[in-house]
């Protein structure tokens, strides 16, 4: 095969990309792979961006959903040096007066810290947490037929609602901010429908398995893309 010739070129680093380029790889096509920045990763990359030793995040920093990733799950990232950190919090909303909500892991002890609003989050999320293995794949995937119908279904009433709505069913300041600051992940404004949707994957996710930090920042995680992507294309 002349260097010139692939049966696939695709454009970007980022991680669908990189996943993109893997995929083909895994079924046997060759693969160009192009980048048009001096490192890839896309949005998931760690720079020195003011003083030296001193690391930021470039656009992602915490992966909430990468730990939960189908596609992910099925290469051995680990075996490259991916090692996920995770904080006793997942995400907190803080308030002028030095208050704050905040996410754990655990479903009912952020419900609780909650007050008077602990039992309208918690029939909110819990449904979600509790049928998170039937759904996640189905949320995760392309528009198709979900496995489990049912549960998509039931997950759908929610979050096919505008978040601005949903709001409506706290009363208090924390619960509301907590909320909004979910949804506003959508970067929809709040009254269009879906916007729920994120709300909704992100809370339950931490619940799940919490939201992820990779250790050493995001200069480590393109690593091992770019590791498994060769090991493929030599082979």
């Amino acid at each position: 095969m002349s260097e010139n010739r692939f049966d696939a070129i695709v454009v970007g680093s980022g991680p669908n990309g990189l996943a993109a380029a893997i995929t083909l790889q895994q079924a046997g096509l060759s693969v160009l792979l192009v980048e048009g920045k001096d490192t890839i990763g896309g949005g998931t990359r760690t720079e020195e961006l003011t003083l030296p030793g001193f690391k930021h995040d470039v656009c992602s920093a915490i992966h909430p959903m990468a730990i939960h990733s189908p596609f992910l799950a099925s290469l051995p990232l680990e075996q490259y040096g991916l090692e996920y950190i995770h904080a006793p919090v997942a995400a907190a909303h803080p308030f002028d007066n030095g208050h704050a909500a905040f996410v754990t892991t655990s479903l009912t002890e952020t419900a609780a810290a909650l007050g008077i609003d602990k039992n309208a989050y918690y029939n909110l999320i819990h449904p979600i947490v509790a049928q998170w293995d039937q759904i996640i794949d189905d949320i995760l995937a392309p528009l198709r037929f979900p496995a489990h119908p049912l549960q998509m279904a039931a997950f759908g009433i929610h979050a096919l609602q505008p978040a601005s709505r949903i709001v409506t069913g706290f009363k208090t300041r924390e619960a509301r901010g907590l909320w909004a600051g979910m949804a506003a992940h959508s970067i929809q404004p709040l009254q269009r429908i879906i916007t729920s949707a994120i709300g909704l994957v992100l809370m339950a996710a931490a619940h799940r398995k919490g939201w992820p930090l990779p250790k050493g920042g995001l200069n480590p995680l393109p690593m091992p893309w770019l590791l498994i992507f060769y090991h493929w294309e030599v082979k």
